[in-house]
């Protein structure tokens, strides 16, 4: 069963400036770039080729491939990514602008080789934060805590310079628990841009169904990509039940983002739906185990750069 473990990464700016009104794309950039240069030793512009792509650090965290032996391999155009960075929603001005001094936190959830990836994890963040992110603002890493239900776990230290691996994580069926009353009304909060991608079509309204196919989809590939094996919820089911649930609220609206890609050598577009919207049904209990499991490794597309964050508020 997958694991889980949501990293806090608490950092003080140094030096000031300013980072876009959403920094996730500029945060995962910087760690993604940063992360390359630190371990590629064959300095290929491509993983795809490279003999040490099921080994090295890099693609087993930000370019995964499916293993020859995979039991569903064929199943997979392409492994989802084994984490989601937490970034603060959009902020209402175009840029963001921080002094020194000030407090720079952001998350980071893994659910794969959360041991071995930590120590890299840590060290690339430090890195990348005193490089710098958006225009001239720099940080530095003092604290890197597990949280957990039962409580948080100091894994990192500046003061100590220590990476300690041994934090609890959460399962799955934790992640999942189903509510122990039936819910036939729930509040799904979108925190950050939820881009949900359907035949080639951006949803705007995310309704019920829509929000369902997708969670279904993005639960379904990370137990095919991590577990080799079908997911524990009827997809086909759950699909055909949220055609019946009606949204009887909502304050959505569509975010235009933008972000540059080193690779593309280009800006390309990251907007989604942003606001929150009210469900109803005559009992929405069997819907929760996905949706639930979607606050942790986020619904629709980009999930890396801090997209498709939502949270849950029953009744």
């Amino acid at each position: 069963m997958l694991e889980f473990v949501r990293l806090r990464f608490e950092a003080e700016v140094v030096q000031g400036g300013t980072l876009p009104r959403f920094w996730g794309p500029t945060l995962r950039g910087a760690l993604g770039l940063t992360f390359r240069k630190m371990v590629c030793v064959t300095h290929l512009d491509d993983c795809a080729p490279c003999l040490l792509r099921f080994q090295c650090p890099f693609p087993r965290f930000f370019e995964p491939y499916a293993p020859p032996d995979h039991p569903l391999g064929k199943r997979l155009a392409q492994m989802p990514r084994p984490f989601v960075l937490e970034v603060p929603p959009p902020a209402p001005t175009p840029v963001v602008t921080l002094g020194e001094g000030e407090p720079l936190t952001f998350r980071v959830t893994l659910w794969q080789h959360a041991e071995t990836l930590l120590p890299y994890l840590v060290i690339t963040a430090q890195r990348a934060l005193d490089r710098g992110l958006g225009k001239s603002v720099r940080a530095r890493l003092h604290r890197v805590v597990a949280e957990h239900p039962d409580g948080e776990f100091a894994v990192f230290d500046s003061g100590e310079r220590l990476v300690t691996t041994k934090f609890p994580l959460l399962a799955a069926d934790r992640v999942m628990a189903t509510p122990a009353m039936s819910v036939r009304r729930l509040t799904v909060r979108f925190l950050t841009p939820v881009r949900v991608d359907i035949g080639g079509r951006l949803q705007n309204p995310v309704t019920f169904p829509v929000l369902v196919k997708a969670a279904n989809e993005r639960g379904r590939s990370l137990f095919w990509a991590y577990e080799g094996i079908e997911p524990p919820w009827d997809g086909k089911a759950l699909v055909r039940m949220a055609e019946m649930v009606a949204m009887t609220d909502s304050e959505q609206q569509w975010l235009d983002l933008q972000r540059y890609s080193r690779r593309q050598q280009e800006r390309l577009k990251v907007g989604g739906v942003i606001g929150w919207a009210t469900f109803e049904g005559d009992d929405l209990t069997p819907f929760i185990p996905l949706l639930r499991l979607m606050e942790w490794v986020h619904v629709g597309k980009a999930g890396t750069m801090g997209l498709g964050h939502i949270s849950l508020a029953l009744g």
